[in-house]
C-alpha cells in the first residue's frame, strides 16, 4: 500500500512540475497551478478507489474461503467424498467414515472404487461418459464396509469443472439403503413362501375387503369357482358363484366375522351348477391393517364331503345298532318275565333292573351317538330307580368328565348293584340313610379316576358270610372293563363303603378336567 502511494505522488509531482517549466506569465502559472490541483485530486481519488477495490476484493475472498470452510465441514458430515478424476480420494470426512469403516488416514489417497470393491449396475465406463456429458449420475451400487459385509448405496455423482471447463474433482454423496434392500429381500422371501402355500395347499385360501370382494384366491379357489382370476377379482360372491342362495349363505358368514371382528369355524356348501353339493370346513378370521382396524377377512377352506357321506352311513349303522340292542334287551326282559314267572318274585325284578340300568346306561350313550357320555348323566340314570326318597338321599359332587363307552357301561352296572345292595341291606333300607357319591382326579405320574361310594345312617353292617353277584361284578368285573381295582368294604359302622379307581387315561375321552362345583343333595330321578 505504502509503495502505491508513493507512486501516485510521485505521478501527480511531475505533472506539476511539467506544468509549471513550460507556463509563461502570471496568468499561465496560475491556469498550470489549478490544473496540478485538479490532477492532484483525480490522482488521489484513483488512490482511494483502488484501496477501496482492494478491500472489497479480500472481503470477497474472506467470505469465499468461509463458505468453502464451512462446506467442506459440513460436507465432511455427510456421506460423501471428493475423488479426483482417476478415483484416489482428496476428501473422506466422518459421515463416509460411519457409512464404510474406514477412517480418514485408511482412505485418502486411495483409489475409492477398489478400497471399497465398488460394484457397478452398469459398466464404468458408461458412468463415466454419462458424468462427463451430463455433468452428474445417479445409480445404486454395492460396497463392502471394512468389517466385511455388504452396503447397498444410491450414489449421486457431480463434476466440479474449472475456470477452462476441464473436469478437477467428482462430489460423491451417498445414501444409505441396505435395510431398504433387506426389507425388500425379506419381502421376496415372504412372497414367495406365500405364493408356494397358495399354489401348494389342498384347500381353499382366500381373502375379501369389507365389501365382500375377492381381493386373493388360490388355485384351488379358482377350480371351484371354474373361473380365471380376472373374472374373480374384485368381485363378491353372488357375482361369480353359480348358486345364488349358497353365495348369499357365504356373505352372511362373512359379514359376522367381520361385523363381531372373531374367528369362527363352521360349515359351508359351495359347489357348481349341475354338480353334487360339496361341503367345505370354512375357518375365516378377521382381516386387520396395521392400527388393527379390520379391513376384511381371510379365509381357509378344507373339503369334508366324502367325511360328512361316511359319518351320514356311520350314524345310520349306529341308530340301526341301537334299535337291535333296545330290541334284544327288550326280548330277554320278556323272556327272563316268562322265564321266572312261577319262580322266586326277588330274583325276577333283580334281573329286570340289572336289565333296565343296563338299557339306561344304552340310552346315554346312544344320545351322544356312542362318542362318550358325561359321568354326570351316567350317574343320574344308574341311581334314577331308586330317587323316591328324596333328595336328602343322594348327595352327589365331581368334575365333569366325559367317559369313554365301555367305562360308562361299567361304570353305570356296578353302581346299579351298590344302590341296589343299599336298598336291600344298607343305607337306603331305612328313612334316614343316605349315600354320598364323589369322584375325583388323583394326580400322579398316572393320573387316576377316584370313586368313592359311601353309605351312613344305615344299620349297623356285618361282613357277608358269601361274596354275592353284585359285589363279584364290583370287584371284578368292573375293575377288569376299567383297566383298574375296585373294592366293597364292609367293616364300617356307618355302612359299607365302595372305592373304585382306574387309570384317567383308559375311562375318559380327554384328560383334560374342567373345575365342577359340588352338587350337594340331588334327587337322582329329578336330575
Amino acid at each position: 500500500m505504502r509503495a502505491t502511494l508513493v507512486t501516485w505522488l510521485a505521478a501527480g509531482l511531475l505533472a506539476l512540475g511539467g506544468l509549471l517549466a513550460v507556463s509563461n506569465g502570471f496568468f499561465l502559472a496560475t491556469y498550470t497551478l489549478s490544473a496540478a490541483t485538479i490532477l492532484l485530486a483525480l490522482a488521489a481519488a484513483a488512490f482511494a478507489a483502488s484501496i477501496w477495490a482492494k478491500r472489497r476484493i479480500r472481503r470477497d475472498i474472506d467470505a469465499k474461503l468461509g463458505r468453502l470452510e464451512r462446506f467442506m465441514q459440513t460436507f465432511g458430515q455427510t456421506q460423501g467424498t471428493l475423488r479426483g478424476l482417476d478415483g484416489r480420494i482428496v476428501l473422506w470426512g466422518i459421515g463416509a467414515e460411519r457409512l464404510y469403516g474406514y477412517c480418514e488416514e485408511e482412505a485418502l489417497g486411495k483409489n475409492g472404487f477398489d478400497l471399497l470393491h465398488t460394484r457397478f449396475p452398469i459398466p464404468f465406463e458408461e458412468i463415466n461418459a454419462i458424468l462427463a456429458r451430463d455433468g452428474e449420475w445417479q445409480g445404486e451400487l454395492t460396497r463392502r464396509h471394512k468389517d466385511g459385509r455388504e452396503i447397498h448405496i444410491i450414489g449421486k455423482w457431480s463434476l466440479i469443472r474449472g475456470e477452462a471447463g476441464e473436469p478437477e474433482v467428482a462430489i460423491e454423496v451417498s445414501s444409505d439403503i441396505t435395510s431398504i434392500k433387506l426389507a425388500q429381500r425379506q419381502l421376496h422371501q415372504t412372497n414367495a413362501l406365500l405364493r408356494a402355500i397358495l399354489e401348494t395347499a389342498p384347500g381353499l385360501i382366500y381373502a375379501k375387503d369389507l365389501q365382500g370382494r375377492i381381493i386373493l384366491a388360490n388355485v384351488s379357489t379358482l377350480d371351484l369357482i371354474g373361473k380365471p382370476w380376472p373374472e374373480v377379482e374384485g368381485r363378491t360372491d353372488l357375482e361369480f358363484l353359480d348358486s345364488k342362495g349358497q353365495a348369499e349363505a357365504v356373505m352372511v358368514n362373512d359379514r359376522r366375522i367381520m361385523d363381531q371382528a372373531r374367528t369362527e369355524e363352521f360349515e359351508e356348501v359351495i359347489s357348481r351348477e349341475g354338480r353334487h353339493p360339496r361341503v367345505w370346513s370354512s375357518t375365516k378370521a378377521p382381516l386387520r391393517d396395521a392400527d388393527g382396524k379390520v379391513i376384511g377377512l381371510v379365509g381357509v377352506s378344507v373339503e369334508i364331503t366324502e367325511r360328512k357321506r361316511i359319518e351320514e352311513r356311520l350314524q345310520l349303522m349306529v341308530n340301526e345298532l341301537n334299535h337291535r340292542v333296545k330290541n334284544t334287551l327288550a326280548t330277554v326282559q320278556a323272556i327272563a318275565s316268562q322265564t321266572l314267572r312261577g319262580g322266586d318274585p326277588i330274583v325276577r325284578q333283580n334281573l329286570e333292573r340289572r336289565l333296565m340300568a343296563l338299557a339306561a346306561a344304552h340310552d346315554v350313550l346312544t344320545r351322544e351317538k356312542w362318542e362318550g357320555a358325561s359321568i354326570d348323566d351316567v350317574v343320574t340314570g344308574a341311581l334314577a330307580p331308586f330317587g323316591e326318597g328324596g333328595d336328602h338321599r343322594f348327595a352327589v359332587s365331581g368334575p365333569s368328565l366325559r367317559l369313554l363307552p365301555r367305562a360308562a357301561l361299567a361304570l353305570a352296572m356296578g353302581l346299579h348293584e351298590l344302590t341296589t345292595n343299599a336298598l336291600k341291606y344298607g343305607a337306603l333300607s331305612t328313612l334316614n340313610g343316605q349315600v354320598a357319591i364323589n369322584w375325583q382326579i388323583v394326580e400322579g405320574a398316572k393320573p387316576l379316576l377316584r370313586l368313592t361310594w359311601i353309605e351312613s345312617g344305615g344299620p349297623p353292617v356285618a361282613v357277608p358270610s358269601r361274596r354275592g353277584f353284585g359285589v363279584r361284578l364290583i370287584e371284578r368285573s368292573l375293575a377288569q372293563d376299567l383297566g383298574g381295582k375296585a373294592s366293597v368294604i364292609f367293616d364300617q359302622p356307618a355302612g359299607i363303603v365302595g372305592t373304585i379307581e382306574a387309570p384317567l387315561c383308559d375311562v375318559v375321552v380327554s384328560a383334560e378336567v374342567t373345575p365342577f362345583l359340588p352338587m350337594g343333595a340331588l334327587q337322582a330321578g329329578a336330575r
